[in-house]
């Protein structure tokens, strides 16, 4: 009788398993089992690296096992992305540490989602989030780290003398996450062996960001041209990185010259905003080379421009953690040029993936980049090396999958 009756409950769960299909299935399984509530927190929501792997990871979360709210910086142009993936999004001030009032909120709307885990993003994110969850008595935090945060790059005087001990203290932060997640073996290592405050390896995961080329909704059309590509004489070098000192435009702009010295027509287009923008656009005029360099300010998305370009650039000088749009240009098959800095050598080889140069270097950038330009068999042969790699390394289920088991390990209490 009992086997009959096993026999029984077998048929009935296939029979509703066939009747279902995969998006009953996925849908029955939502409202069957307990979801993990994840509270994410960014300091940001404008276009940058680190909020491109976010929005990537929230969209890639799966629903049947994970319900998100996210808290932001702001309404930048990725809360779109955000939106259309969370469950319910907040934007709040995230950048100012001299606001208690944003922390007890965070807790509160903490405590009203019933969140089970908080994961927070970007450094005053990692320290609001982090005071929060204690607050609000969340069991789980972890923190994802996307560079080597505080180095004292492109300042001087008192501002050095403060970066320099944000440099040693900025860490102890994280003494009380369960977890802190580095986007590469750089950022691990920073964190651990920097002088100053240290993160136990213990509590390290490195978690390379992903990427999704192929997301329909990303491919926002910029107002550039198709490319010329290679052999008309005016081939179009893209730069998409935000203007901060560490990111080295300046290296990259005094080697314009040297670069237009051979190739007349070359355009350089220069994406991104920041502090050191308005200084960069006097340096490209004292340069007399205005007339060949577009700035765009910040662009949507970066994926529309790289397509649209002959080679790709970024000159950094520091602080790197693992640039997403140096990333996205090896997946998108476009040559590289880039510097030996941070964590870019964990991702692009001289000579098999992309041309790699001394960081603050201008006369190395401007000989890389033409030796890619005259040659269309070199940037080929690169530029299919660098999207092998990429799709390989760096695809955004790797990523989302290992930050899943994650949520997954410290939500059964291994933390």
């Amino acid at each position: 009788m009992f086997q009959g009756w096993l026999e029984l409950s077998r048929r009935r769960w296939v029979l509703l398993h066939r009747s279902l299909g995969r998006a009953g299935r996925r849908q029955w399984m939502c409202l069957s089992m307990k979801r993990i509530r994840i509270f994410q927190v960014i300091a940001a929501s404008g276009a940058g690296g680190a909020e491109e792997a976010f929005a990537t990871l929230l969209q890639g979360l799966d629903p049947a096992r994970f319900e998100t709210v996210v808290a932001c910086h702001g309404q930048g142009t990725m809360i779109r992305r955000f939106r259309r993936s969370a469950t319910h999004v907040a934007s709040l001030n995230l950048l100012s540490l001299r606001r208690p009032s944003t922390i007890l909120r965070l807790a509160r709307l903490m405590r009203q989602h019933r969140a089970d885990l908080v994961h927070t993003h970007l450094w005053t994110a990692d320290v609001l989030g982090g005071m929060a969850a204690r607050l609000a008595r969340i069991p789980r935090v972890v923190s994802s780290v996307h560079g080597a945060y505080f180095l004292p790059i492109g300042v001087t005087g008192i501002r050095r003398v403060r970066r320099l001990a944000f440099s040693r203290i900025y860490r102890s932060i994280y003494l009380r996450c369960d977890r802190v997640i580095a986007v590469s073996r750089y950022v691990a290592d920073d964190l651990a062996t920097r002088p100053g405050v240290r993160v136990a390896h213990d509590r390290i995961r490195v978690v390379e960001n992903g990427i999704d080329i192929d997301d329909p909704d990303r491919v926002i059309p910029t107002e550039m041209g198709s490319s010329d590509r290679w052999g008309s004489g005016s081939p179009r070098i893209a730069v998409v990185a935000n203007f901060f000192p560490y990111k080295g435009h300046r290296y990259l702009i005094q080697a314009i010259p040297a670069v237009l010295a051979e190739f007349p027509r070359a355009r350089f287009v220069l994406a991104g905003e920041g502090e050191s923008r308005p200084s960069m656009t006097a340096l490209v005029d004292q340069l007399g080379v205005d007339e060949r360099v577009t700035f765009t300010g910040e662009i949507s998305d970066a994926l529309d421009l790289i397509r649209k370009s002959d080679l790709f650039v970024l000159p950094s000088v520091s602080s790197e953690g693992l640039p997403i749009t140096l990333v996205e240009a090896m997946a998108l098959g476009r040559p590289v040029v880039t510097t030996r800095a941070a964590g870019i050598p964990e991702i692009a080889e001289d000579g098999v993936t992309a041309r790699v140069v001394a960081p603050r270097d201008a006369a190395a950038l401007s000989s890389a980049i033409v030796s890619v330009l005259k040659d269309r068999h070199l940037a080929e042969r690169l530029a299919a090396q660098a999207r092998a790699v990429a799709h390989d390394r760096f695809s955004a289920d790797r990523m989302v999958g290992r930050i899943e088991a994650l949520y997954h390990e410290l939500h059964r209490g291994a933390g």
